[in-house]
């Protein structure tokens, strides 16, 4: 057996990198099987709604083989949440692409991630950060009792942070922008790819809501912080091209 205050693992999911790091006094063995069912369980979830693969149910959904409503739980799920924000955002977020394609892309990852986290909790885990992709999930501290905090990066310039966040217990932090995979984010109104600013991060209590938050409150422009605040101990940070 052995024991260790600090674990790390790293993996592909999702079609984009994955972490974790657990600040918990643990066998290594529990470290470790935490973790290969946190990889298995978003690898299922990918298998259902990756737009890049042909069996999946959304790309299955959209070439006409399978009705929506005779989907998976999760799948429909997922599309309930969608079309509530659809509406509270005005239609800034749309689980569909300019060219009519289901892609729930700004919802299912950070609502895979905060599926995934719970399973930490479930083995008995306290103090941990799970990121998908930059979305992170946090619970407790890290092992010098201060808060899991992470580095904002400029956009326009990776080798530098614009600001480090601290993030409270048990909350989460998502963002969107331009800096990965540049204009690939479109408004749900207008069907045009937008970048009115360079980047757009929300922390609130549950990652699914922080990254849907992220995703339309990028779109909405300098407007976003206002309407993601709205929303009971969610914080909107945005970065624009002047500062």
């Amino acid at each position: 057996m052995t024991i260790a205050l600090n674990h790390k693992f790293v993996a592909k999911a999702m079609g984009t990198a994955a972490s974790l790091h657990i600040d918990d006094v643990c066998d290594a063995d529990v470290a470790e099987r935490a973790w290969r069912s946190v990889v298995d369980l978003l690898w299922s979830i990918e298998q259902k709604f990756s737009t890049f693969i042909e069996t999946s149910e959304i790309s299955r959904i959209s070439r006409g083989e399978l009705h929506l409503l005779d989907a998976s739980r999760e799948v429909i799920e997922v599309f309930d949440a969608c079309t509530w924000l659809e509406h509270a955002s005005n239609g800034a977020f749309r689980a569909r692409r300019p060219d009519g394609t289901l892609d729930p892309a700004g919802f299912v990852k950070g609502w895979a991630t905060q599926r995934a986290s719970r399973l930490l909790t479930e083995q008995g885990l306290n103090n941990w950060y799970l990121s998908v992709g930059g979305d992170i999930q946090t619970l407790g501290r890290q092992a010098s009792g201060e808060l899991w905090s992470v580095g904002i990066i400029d956009p326009t310039d990776n080798q530098q942070v614009r600001c480090i966040v601290e993030i409270p217990e048990g909350f989460a932090i998502a963002t969107s922008g331009t800096s990965a995979r540049g204009r690939h984010i479109w408004d749900g109104v207008t069907d045009k790819f937008v970048s009115p600013l360079l980047s757009f991060s929300v922390v609130g209590p549950d990652l699914m809501w922080a990254d849907a938050f992220a995703t339309a409150g990028f779109v909405m422009g300098p407007q976003g912080s206002t309407w993601v605040e709205g929303f009971d101990r969610y914080q909107a940070i945005a970065i624009s091209a002047q500062g």
